[in-house]
């Protein structure tokens, strides 16, 4: 009967999930949730790391440089923070392909930052959740310094109230590089997978439309060996509103200006 009993529920579930997709897909996103919530209790108080060594091994596979490559010939940032930068590969490829370039990563994990800074990269802890709104507002000021942000596969491990922060601090520049899991993708922790159309919907709402490069850079980024899911969610997007949110750094201003 136990041999049986987890096949048995594999085919039930998968049987659901072909029948009512959208009631699975947000059966998922609150069962990740509630996991969240335990996982965060935990971690508090018997200092266990949700996003640990072993996670950042299986995620660790990619043309990281190829990838940076194309954002920098594609993009042509004069500066970059990557918002959920992991262990730092990407910002690893930025350095390989341009050394100059200034870097700047922001994550939550204890393991990632301890590996992205192996790589002697320039790595802050961003904690979106135990932010206030005025925290994240002012880390927005404080990053619109950055020409281009990147935030890649983060969105959908955050709670759905916790995303306006989110927003907030990856709408500093003036370019962003976004992407995030659709339903039913899976992975750790996923408390939010949601449609592009939904984060494009929200974007728009502060200042940000896809780029008219969104295709081609799509296309580029399919051609290269990543993880599946970054061809199927990533976009770029620029700020088509002028007028920034949050006031500017004088040195911004002048460059507005001139």
């Amino acid at each position: 009967m136990r041999i049986s009993a987890v096949p048995d529920v594999r085919r039930f579930l998968n049987a659901f999930r072909a029948a009512w997709p959208s009631v699975y897909w947000r059966g998922r996103n609150a069962a990740a949730l509630a996991e969240f919530y335990v996982r965060g209790v935990r971690r508090r108080f018997r200092d266990l790391e949700p996003y640990d060594d072993a996670f950042w091994d299986f995620h660790s596979t990619g043309d990281w440089i190829g990838f940076a490559r194309l954002i920098i010939e594609r993009v042509q940032p004069r500066s970059i923070v990557d918002v959920g930068c992991g262990q730092g590969l990407l910002l690893e490829g930025f350095a390989r392909v341009d050394p100059l370039l200034p870097l700047r990563g922001l994550d939550d994990s204890d393991a990632a930052l301890s590996r992205a800074r192996s790589r002697a990269l320039t790595v802050d802890r961003l904690d979106i959740v135990r932010m206030s709104r005025a925290e994240a507002a002012a880390l927005a000021r404080e990053l619109a310094s950055f020409d281009l942000v990147a935030c890649l596969e983060v969105a959908e491990h955050l709670p759905p109230w916790h995303g306006d922060k989110l927003l907030t601090v990856i709408t500093a520049g003036q370019r962003l590089i976004f992407s995030a899991a659709h339903p039913l993708q899976g992975g750790r922790l996923h408390v939010n997978e949601q449609p592009a159309e939904y984060w494009i919907e929200r974007l728009a709402a502060r200042g940000f439309g896809l780029s008219a490069e969104d295709e081609r850079f799509r296309t580029g980024v399919a051609a290269l060996d990543l993880p599946p899911w970054y061809r199927q969610n990533v976009h770029l997007f620029e700020r088509t509103q002028p007028d920034f949110p949050y006031p500017l750094p004088p040195l911004l201003i002048e460059e507005r200006k001139s």
